[in-house]
């Protein structure tokens, strides 16, 4: 236990790092110093991703769960790999919704290298021994769901954009690698947490119908919730 502590830390720490580092191309990307800029609202949401990343490690990445899962002799090179591309994309995740927060856009200069990024990492663990099911698996997830959420934008003018179909496709690249009970459970918990969001707004009469919401947060949201909790809630 306290050597996956220390390494949740030190994964926190990377990320928080590197989340830090990122603030000015940050700030640049949105073009102007928000109250969730100034605040460092990135650095905080890297280091808990990180933090989870660390923790997820060998104690539920490839125990077959959900998907095909790993097994054998190479189970904890793999789940350092998987651990690491966790860490990594926690890092675009958090710069990204903290964008949406601020400006209500999620900038390609975030989600393109953040998709290349959980791209490389699957290639290299399939290159060093894990099923390249897993990453076929992936690449059609992240297809479907950036398909479905491009339709719905193209459907729902004024509601989701295509920020939000581009940013649907990574998480399904990075949650189609796990199975697909985590792509399921990751899309039915972002409009659960989205529409229940929306609703206490309406509620509170904080918000009206026409009140633009920014959905990507609450996408990362359940993706986030979906690779820690897919195999209680829905297995």
């Amino acid at each position: 236990m306290p050597t996956e502590l220390l390494a949740a830390v030190l994964c926190a720490l990377a990320a928080g790092g590197l989340a830090w580092a990122a603030s000015p191309a940050l700030v640049q990307m949105i073009g102007a110093r928000t109250v969730w800029t100034a605040r460092r609202t990135h650095v905080l949401l890297a280091v808990l991703g990180g933090l989870a990343a660390g923790l997820r490690g060998p104690g539920l990445s490839g125990t077959g769960l959900s998907g095909t899962g790993l097994s054998g002799t190479g189970l904890s090179s793999h789940s350092l790999g998987e651990t690491i591309a966790l860490t990594g994309t926690a890092v675009g995740l958090a710069l990204l919704v903290t964008a949406d927060l601020a400006v209500h856009r999620l900038p390609d200069r975030l989600t393109v290298p953040t998709a290349g990024w959980v791209l490389l990492c699957w290639l290299v663990l399939c290159l060093t021994g894990a099923p390249w099911a897993d990453l076929g698996r992936a690449l059609l997830a992240g297809a479907v769901l950036g398909g479905a959420f491009l339709l719905l934008c193209l459907l729902t003018p004024g509601g989701l954009g295509l920020g939000d179909a581009k940013l649907a496709g990574v998480l399904g690249l990075v949650l189609g690698w796990f199975g697909w009970l985590e792509v399921l459970a990751g899309v039915l918990g972002a409009f659960l947490l989205g529409g229940l969001f929306a609703m206490v707004l309406l509620v509170s009469r904080r918000a009206g119908r026409r009140t633009a919401v920014a959905f990507g947060p609450w996408l990362v949201a359940g993706a986030a919730l979906s690779l820690g909790w897919a195999p209680v809630l829905l297995g």
